[in-house]
């Protein structure tokens, strides 16, 4: 059984608690009620879900399963549910800022954001990652572009090659990542994937040409996703593939990639 909010739920201060639609689990009722609210039945509908279905999932969730030609939908209901607390939870977070900031500053990078914590929390889950190990994975790849907003808008929307100098500038993101993230106090394993997704495990990548186990799960983890998200996405330069042509490249690159978790990423999305 389902159960999500019919409205928008605000506390005495005008705070957000609940948005529409969220998920109703054990810990947000528990925290509903640290905030003086009653049992949620008045605020709440119920959905019967039989063993032979599965949850419908919201738009963002649907948007996301048709551009990456996922089959399977029940392997984005846990992930698609983590990330909604993540997002929910984040509303009442100093960070929340930046999040909101995503989602206004240039289109596709908050779908790429949304794009690559799906992808980062489907392997995640398909590795038996718990709860508490979801969530910090989860928002360390929804703020891993954060630095971006500090890219200049036209070099983002650039639609032909950048420069050698801009290049060099966005290249920056994760460093600028990092420091925008600072006056938080978020942990180390947060501002590592903010700091490290581009790393490559032949020491290839940037900020700090990282190798093989210098490089923590998460951030091999969230740097296949991101990698696969970008390929699979519209960039004003280019236009989208499919993610078999992700996956291929993702496997061909087998020095810069942890393998594992590629076959994994494929096997999970059932692309044979």
């Amino acid at each position: 059984m389902e159960i999500t909010a019919k409205k928008d739920i605000y506390g005495e201060e005008g705070r957000l608690l609940l948005s529409k639609g969220q998920i109703i689990t054990d810990e947000i009722i528990a925290k509903l009620k640290r905030f003086g609210l009653s049992e949620p039945e008045e605020i709440i509908d119920v959905i019967d879900v039989n063993e032979e279905q599965h949850p419908v999932l919201d738009p963002i969730a649907q948007a996301f399963q048709e551009r990456k030609g996922i089959r399977n939908q029940h392997v984005l209901e846990r992930p698609h549910q983590v990330l909604s607390t993540i997002i929910f939870e984040s509303k009442s977070e100093p960070w929340w800022i930046h999040v909101n900031a995503l989602s206004n500053y240039v289109e596709w990078l908050y779908t790429h954001s949304i794009d690559v914590a799906m992808i980062s929390l489907i392997m995640a889950v398909e590795l038996g990652y718990n709860e508490k190990e979801l969530f910090n994975l989860g928002l360390g790849a929804l703020l891993h572009d954060v630095g971006k907003l500090l890219i200049p808008k036209p070099i983002l929307l650039k639609p032909g090659p950048l420069s050698d100098s801009e290049m060099l500038l966005v290249r920056q993101h994760c460093e600028l990542g990092v420091s925008s993230l600072e006056g938080f106090d978020l942990p180390k394993q947060y501002t590592d994937v903010v700091l490290k997704h581009h790393e490559r495990l032949d020491g290839s990548g940037y900020p700090t040409g990282l190798k093989a186990d210098e490089i923590p799960l998460n951030v091999r983890i969230v740097m296949i996703a991101d990698v696969a998200d970008a390929i699979t996405s519209y960039r004003p330069h280019r236009p989208a593939q499919d993610m078999d042509a992700a996956l291929n490249l993702l496997k061909s690159e087998r020095e810069k990639y942890d393998q594992e978790l590629v076959a994994l990423l494929k096997r999970v999305l059932e692309y044979r």
